[in-house]
């Protein structure tokens, strides 16, 4: 017996079919899914944030990188990131979805166990969505609602002279893994390959930094070289970055040291690893050493939008060279 697709159940079948599970914080929700749009509110004292993310079959995601349940949970996280940028709280979260006609709807079923897994795990409402059909393959697009105490908001144009330069984690895990997956090494890598399909934001560290203090934040979606750069020509300054206090784990040092690839390459241009590299003033360091995943790996200093990479006591200028759409 054939599998039964999306076009066999239908826009409103399938709508059916995924419409449950949606709410984790009633207290946020008048009205959910299932009109023309969502009521949802945020406590009194708070700036509501929101962001959109896209994830495109064959140039996010394959059939041979991730499965569905993979593509739902990080179409989440990868939105919920951009929040945690800012300082903020995800708290709602839409989606439109492009489809093929022939897709399985045990596809569709799975991305969307993929999608509560999450939102149940950040505690986010899954307020709603659209579903549309797709010439090509799968288009998915989120739409995360946000909150942050007035007027805090962290800015990427925040940095300033004196600032020390941090990350947390260990960005390039996911670069990695995405290469691990190619090269068919899993068995040896399971937890890079993991990182790159469930990579995991930290909203409430991203909380905590902010009301440390942070003056500029950014996720690493792109590369850690890509970020700096954005935080560097936003605040219209220099960074210094000290390319032997960049956090590198065991695994991916391993793996770059088995494939012949420079140490610093995937932290550097290997995006969606979805931690946070921020600038805090200097006078705030003593309280960074409670977070033992916060890093310091440089500093900030007047100038013009130059970011400078320190290696073996020779100095030179760091380019953005994570990955840019529309770019080969």
């Amino acid at each position: 017996m054939a599998e039964k697709t999306v076009k066999d159940t239908g826009e409103f079948g399938c709508i059916r079919k995924i419409t449950h599970g949606f709410i984790n914080r009633p207290e946020w929700v008048k009205l959910g899914s299932g009109d023309d749009c969502a009521v949802y509110t945020v406590p009194d004292g708070m700036d509501e944030l929101i962001s959109t993310d896209t994830m495109v079959e064959g140039i996010h995601f394959t059939a041979e990188t991730m499965g569905p349940c993979d593509v739902g949970f990080k179409l989440c996280t990868s939105n919920f990131s951009d929040v945690a940028a800012m300082g903020g709280r995800p708290c709602g979260f839409v989606i439109s979805a492009g489809l093929p006609e022939n897709l399985p709807l045990a596809w569709l079923e799975a991305c969307y166990d993929g999608i509560r897994e999450a939102c149940r795990r950040y505690g986010v409402n899954l307020l709603g969505g659209d579903i549309t059909g797709s010439p090509g393959g799968i288009i998915l697009t989120g739409t995360v609602t946000g909150m942050v105490p007035a007027d805090t908001a962290v800015k990427r144009s925040g940095a300033r002279a004196g600032d020390l330069v941090c990350v947390t984690g260990h960005p390039g895990d996911s670069g990695a893994g995405l290469e691990v997956i190619f090269r068919k090494e899993e068995r040896k890598f399971p937890r890079l390959a993991e990182k790159h399909r469930r990579p995991k934001p930290n909203p409430e560290l991203a909380w905590k930094l902010r009301e440390l203090g942070a003056s500029a934040m950014d996720d690493i979606s792109d590369g850690l070289s890509s970020e700096l750069n954005e935080i560097s020509h936003a605040s219209h300054v220099n960074i210094v970055v000290d390319g032997e206090k960049i956090p590198v784990s065991e695994e991916t040092i391993r793996f770059s040291q088995l494939i012949h690839q420079d140490i610093l390459h995937f932290p550097l241009t290997g995006g969606e690893d979805y931690e946070l590299v921020f600038t805090i003033p200097r006078s705030a360091a003593h309280r960074l050493q409670t977070f033992p995943e916060v890093h310091i790996i440089g500093y900030v200093e007047e100038g013009n939008g130059v970011v400078q990479l320190k290696q073996m006591d020779t100095m030179h200028i760091l380019k953005p060279e994570g990955y840019h759409h529309f770019e080969k």
